[in-house]
């Protein structure tokens, strides 16, 4: 009788484990999308805002036009409804936001998402971003007022220029921002279990109003550097 159970329980392992074995072997299944917004339909923008669960690389060029593209990438097994993300405008701001997940299963993967958004460098106006997790990186805004939220997103923000105000707030997420070695700002950085290394202390003024840098964290470190 014991060693009939034995068999049995050996059996199911057996299963299981091909199971498990054919999952972690299904290839990744990736989805790509452009969105673009053109010169006509961002001229009275007055902010990006940008809200969800996925990585995020912002950029700036010449272009007239916003140009995002996204990227979902399914590892393992995954069952349910998952929408796409979401971008439209609305009362001057556009907004790019997660998808609704309705009853997703996922077995041995999950889905990643990432947003690549380029902004024209004329844009000038709130940029806003608000993430649980993954990567932030913004680079070159020439936005005036740049804006963060974030609870376990690791954000790097490096500028050429400073162009007006930056305010990160994280929980868990690295905070690194990389500043021109030569511009004066008001700066106000504070981390209450991390590490605050500010490499351009002596570009730190506080009679700027202008250029106010606002930086705080919970537990992870903050990290201020030349570029």
């Amino acid at each position: 009788m014991i060693k009939r159970i034995l068999q049995v329980l050996l059996a199911i392992l057996v299963v299981v484990s091909l199971g498990w074995g054919i999952v972690f072997l299904l290839p990744d299944r990736t989805t790509n999308e452009q969105r673009i917004f053109t010169s006509e339909e961002i001229v009275n923008l007055k902010e990006i805002s940008l809200n969800g669960n996925f990585a995020i690389n912002i950029t700036t060029s010449d272009s007239k036009e916003i140009k995002c593209n996204i990227s979902k990438i399914k590892k393992g097994y995954v069952s349910g409804d998952y929408g796409l993300v979401e971008s439209k405008i609305e009362d001057n701001i556009l907004y790019v936001n997660e998808g609704n997940k309705k009853d997703i299963v996922c077995i041995g993967g999950g889905i990643t998402e990432k947003i690549d958004i380029d902004i024209p460098k004329s844009y000038k106006n709130k940029l806003y971003i608000k993430s649980k997790l993954n990567k932030i990186n913004i680079l070159n805004s020439n936005s005036k007022d740049i804006e963060c939220d974030v609870k376990n997103s690791n954000i790097t923000i490096s500028l050429d220029d400073i162009c007006g105000n930056i305010t990160v707030n994280s929980h868990l997420g690295d905070i690194n921002l990389k500043l021109p070695k030569d511009e004066k700002f008001n700066l106000s950085a504070e981390s209450r279990l991390g590490k605050v290394t500010n490499n351009l202390s002596s570009n730190v003024d506080s009679s700027i109003k202008e250029k106010n840098i606002n930086l705080s964290s919970s537990d992870s470190n903050i990290t201020i550097s030349g570029n």
